[in-house]
């Protein structure tokens, strides 16, 4: 901006910053940088175990096989308290594994299936 422009409304100048909302009446809902978040890992992991064996004990199909090896990385994770590695094993199961984890009542994981 020169001098002599005209600023009708908000004047907004940004450097080098992560913005979430911008401008009158701009409302940000949540972070747009990424934060470590608390676990409880040992609620997590047995959930995680429950799920596990509930899927073992189904019949197998390929749908199973993968939801068991993304819950074995998500086990992984929670065992070594690694929530990234974790969560991201969490997210790759399907709406199926959702609502077996529902049925079961392991809510605390179901919370992270597909997101």
């Amino acid at each position: 901006m020169s001098k002599n422009d005209e600023v009708m409304g908000d004047k907004i100048i940004i450097n080098n910053s992560a913005i979430g909302a911008v401008g009158s009446n701009a409302v940000n809902y949540g972070s747009v940088t990424s934060s470590s978040e608390n676990y409880d890992y040992s609620i997590m992991l047995a959930e995680i175990i429950k799920l596990k064996d509930t899927i073992s004990a189904m019949p197998t199909s390929d749908a199973h096989i993968l939801a068991l090896s993304a819950l074995i990385q998500a086990e992984e994770g929670a065992s070594t308290q690694n929530g990234a590695f974790m969560t991201g094993a969490l997210r790759k199961l399907g709406s199926w594994v959702f609502n077996v984890a529902r049925d079961i009542g392991v809510n605390v994981i179901a919370n992270y299936i597909g997101k």
